[in-house]
């Protein structure tokens, strides 16, 4: 079976900043972007949208390595997030796929057009941005849907998944073979909504077969990557903090005002725990799938598959260790200070009794 229309989606997403002001970069762009809503092929609620619609620019044409003809575009996120999408045109047999995916899979020719590319962006949207990040460059999330809409011949999600299960499986994995229970974990998150359409989910790849050329399951995984690089980014963030907190602990315990040292560093903590709380809060609320029970479905099978929940729970549970070291360090320099404050009232009253016998054998 020959693939007659479809396309390559690769995704290289940044994090280059805490904040980007949409409004002030609407300003500044003006007619080059336009708002990128969420796609509504079927009958859904009008609450079921972004919370505040990315800005979509078209930067034209690109020749990647090996050839491939690409339409570039970037999408910009109020939280910080910049997507770079190279979309090239695919044909032929589907298992050509393979050796494309295993080309493009960790290509630094590729990886090094997208971060010109973010470059270039970035030092447009500075004006807007909040906080930005030092070197935004330096970590990225990467992914490719592979998005068919037909083949030569007719096919329906069944037929698909029994006929071409185990070659689009190797596709994903970008492998020549795979065994069986690798197969079959490939093709778990397997989704279909009118039946003559299929959608699978892996850890760097997806492919999508969509005869209507919707977008809103392409969204939606999108979305769900960007997730995956935030959470990653915090996490990677709050191990070097941990690192750093026995350090900034043994020098806080040489310093004489100790006190004023840790309410410096407590202080830090909890700007940084509001600043993380928020972000991960925005993220989930910035697109609630509530109304669009398959779109939701799509969404948690690409969480599952990215382990988002997981990323969470180590995210807080980070946080939680440094509170919990500087917070017993507070506490024990707090029972320091009660320890020589008790010796000093023991002091004062030894003196005082001393002082009052003094007078008393004076007197006599």
């Amino acid at each position: 079976m020959r693939i007659e229309d479809g396309y390559l989606m690769l995704y290289f997403c940044f994090d280059i900043a805490d904040e980007i002001n949409i409004h002030t970069l609407e300003k500044i762009l003006g007619s080059q972007a336009e708002k990128a809503f969420l796609s509504r092929t079927t009958i859904l609620p009008e609450y079921l949208q972004y919370k505040s619609p990315p800005l979509l620019i078209k930067l034209g044409e690109e020749i990647l390595p090996g050839g491939l003809v690409s339409l570039v575009e970037v999408k910009l996120y109020e939280f910080g997030v910049i997507t770079i999408r190279f979309t090239s045109q695919i044909q032929g047999e589907i298992e050509k796929l393979i050796s494309l995916n295993r080309f493009i899979q960790g290509n630094i020719g590729i990886k090094n057009i997208a971060i010109e590319y973010l470059k270039k962006i970035t030092d447009t949207v500075m004006p807007a941005a909040v906080r930005p990040a030092r070197s935004p460059e330096s970590d990225w999330e990467d992914y490719a849907i592979y998005w068919v809409q037909s083949f030569d011949e007719g096919v329906d999600s069944q037929s698909l998944l029994k006929n071409y299960g185990n070659c689009i499986s190797r596709v994903m994995r970008a492998e020549e073979k795979l065994s069986g229970s690798e197969i079959e974990d490939a093709c778990k998150y397997q989704l279909s909504y009118h039946g003559d359409d299929l959608t699978l989910i892996d850890w760097s790849s997806a492919f999508v077969y969509d005869p209507r050329k919707t977008y809103e399951v392409i969204d939606v995984i999108e979305f769900a990557v960007i997730q995956l690089l935030e959470l990653r980014l915090y996490d990677s963030i709050l191990d070097r903090s941990i690192e750093n907190a026995y350090d900034d602990l043994a020098a806080i315990r040489q310093r004489r005002l100790k006190i004023v040292a840790i309410s410096s560093v407590l202080g830090r903590l909890s700007r940084m725990k509001l600043d993380i709380s928020e972000v991960i809060d925005r993220l989930e609320n910035y697109l609630k799938l509530i109304g669009d029970l398959y779109l939701a479905r799509i969404y948690q099978a690409a969480s599952s598959r990215f382990y988002l929940d997981r990323w969470k729970l180590a995210v807080r549970e980070k946080l939680s260790v440094m509170e919990f070291l500087y917070t017993k360090e507070w506490e024990r320099l707090q029972t320091n200070r009660m320890v020589i404050a008790e010796i000093a009232i023991v002091v004062l009253f030894v003196i005082d009794i001393i002082l009052i016998l003094f007078e008393v054998i004076k007197a006599k």
